[in-house]
């Protein structure tokens, strides 16, 4: 979320910049003129801002100084901006699906399922076939390689 003032400097560089995805060069000057007459700021603050903005993802700079930016702005839709979304009402849960409904704090309490525990011969076993299996594959590309391109 982003404070009142980032947010005026944002929509005036989006109405500077556009939204085609293309970067381009404003100046401090261009932006300061599109604020509202009560909101005026440096162009430190306005870099600050722009930094600002720049490090939540909301504009994308190649450069900046103090007196001319390349950027280019995302589209970032804010909470506040965004619609409210309507969720539409389901259907009532039967007695069935009443009954495996279990809250948070029961389940914490209710014993989990251990996995069965695996033997260290079973363990030895499988690496070492892993082990022979990759080794085959290497032998055989190797043999390969030996044959044809050499």
């Amino acid at each position: 979320m982003l404070n009142p003032d980032s947010k005026l400097v944002y929509n005036a560089l989006r109405s500077l910049v556009g939204d085609d995805d293309v970067y381009k060069i404003i100046e401090a000057d261009e932006v300061l003129e599109k604020l509202p007459a009560d909101k005026q700021f440096t162009k430190v603050q306005l870099s600050a801002i722009v930094r600002d903005l720049k490090d939540r993802e909301y504009i994308g700079v190649k450069y900046f100084t103090p007196d001319e930016y390349c950027l280019l702005t995302y589209k970032r839709f804010d909470d506040a901006t965004a619609q409210p979304v309507v969720v539409a009402p389901s259907k009532p849960a039967t007695k069935k699906e009443k009954a495996e409904r279990v809250p948070y704090a029961a389940q914490a309490e209710q014993p989990e399922k251990q996995a069965k525990p695996v033997k260290k011969g079973t363990v030895f076993f499988m690496a070492f076939l892993g082990a022979l299996l990759g080794s085959a594959v290497v032998a055989a590309i190797a043999i390969v390689i030996a044959r044809f391109v050499l």
